[in-house]
């Protein structure tokens, strides 16, 4: 029997902080011992907390360049469009003017993710009334539509970095959650697509080694390799080859050891073939790791690992190839979060 890897919500919770770099929010929006039975549940509670907290703070602001028509004069009297629009024989000019507003693509976004999540049948009613309260206080910023272009715009600093949080749930109900939208209706879909989870699984595996190991013991990083070519060859020739980025490399720089780890998001650990009804590791997976492996300029001592969620069993798997050590490994996220903490810890320390 396989299925999509079982995660509590709470955890999913605990995943998002750490893989998007907002452990330091988490205490301000801070779930407590709530319990979840769906993730619209979860993202609203965060909306709820997370807006909370942002409306003490002040929405940002940012000044936005107005063109309007006005009977009065406000900063300065854009003539050219004035004249070409006979709007002076009306007793009105066009002004341009810059406008300290609250109505900004952060601000407009949360907004939009509010009115999603109120549309969710799955909505808990006490969590939609309190989500209907807290858009009271957006009635000045225009209504939008989520696109991938928007999110894409989006630049942090250090005046709106308070933002990423709610941001990153927008950008993750939007193309994890909504399965269809057409004029302002939309389909929801009961749990995070599998791609989607598969991007929060690598960047939360990635994050928990940056805070828990010791930086100056270990160097975590996601570094692109370079194929190890017995002869130079041309650019073009060159643009033909797959490029290895990978997911988690792990160097003790005591040991001069380096630790590959490629994550992997999926249904089921190990797959049987039309041949036989044994299940085996992926090979196209196994192949991946393995020129990980063997085109690291690392100068030490080199393995792999492939990294699964758990599915029906835990599976620690040791495979020496050509002089390299490759390791099938998996992680049970359906377990109080210290053991999973604890597991991770353990592929490393």
């Amino acid at each position: 029997m396989n299925g999509s890897p079982k995660i509590p919500i709470k955890n999913i919770y605990y995943m998002l902080c750490y893989a998007w770099n907002v452990l330091e929010q988490s205490d301000n929006i801070f779930l407590g011992s709530e319990k979840f039975d769906n993730i619209y549940n979860l993202f609203a509670r965060i909306y709820i907390n997370g807006t909370s907290s942002l409306i003490k703070r002040g929405f940002s602001r940012y000044y936005i360049h107005e063109n309007e028509v006005t009977s009065t004069l406000k900063g300065k009297i854009n003539i050219s469009d004035s004249i070409k629009t006979h709007i002076f024989y009306n007793g009105s000019m066009i002004c341009q003017f810059d406008d300290f507003s609250e109505d900004i693509k952060l601000n407009q976004i949360i907004k939009a993710t509010i009115n999603i999540l109120i549309k969710s049948p799955q909505l808990d009613v006490n969590l939609r009334k309190k989500l209907l309260k807290t858009r009271l206080h957006f009635s000045d910023i225009r209504d939008i539509k989520l696109s991938k272009a928007l999110f894409s715009s989006l630049r942090y600093n250090r005046n709106n970095y308070h933002y990423r949080m709610l941001i990153n749930i927008s950008e993750l109900i939007y193309y994890g959650l909504i399965t269809n939208e057409d004029d302002n209706e939309f389909s929801f879909s009961d749990f995070i697509r599998d791609n989607q989870m598969a991007k929060l699984y690598e960047r939360f595996v990635l994050n928990f080694y940056r805070v828990h190991l010791d930086g100056t013991i270990y160097n975590v990083h996601s570094p692109k390799l370079k194929w190890n070519l017995d002869e130079k060859i041309n650019e073009k020739d060159l643009s033909l080859l797959p490029e290895m980025r990978t997911d988690i490399v792990i160097e003790n720089k005591f040991k001069n050891t380096q630790l590959i780890i490629d994550t992997k998001y999926y249904s089921q650990t190990l797959v049987s073939s039309n041949w036989t009804e044994i299940e085996k590791v992926r090979t196209a997976h196994l192949f991946q790791i393995l020129a990980y492996v063997n085109n690291s300029n690392f100068t030490g001592d080199i393995k792999g690992m492939l990294l699964y969620p758990t599915i029906e069993k835990e599976i620690n798997a040791n495979f020496p190839i050509l002089g390299k050590r490759i390791e099938i490994r998996t992680l049970n996220l359906n377990t109080e979060w210290k053991d999973i903490s604890d597991r991770l810890l353990s592929l490393v320390l």
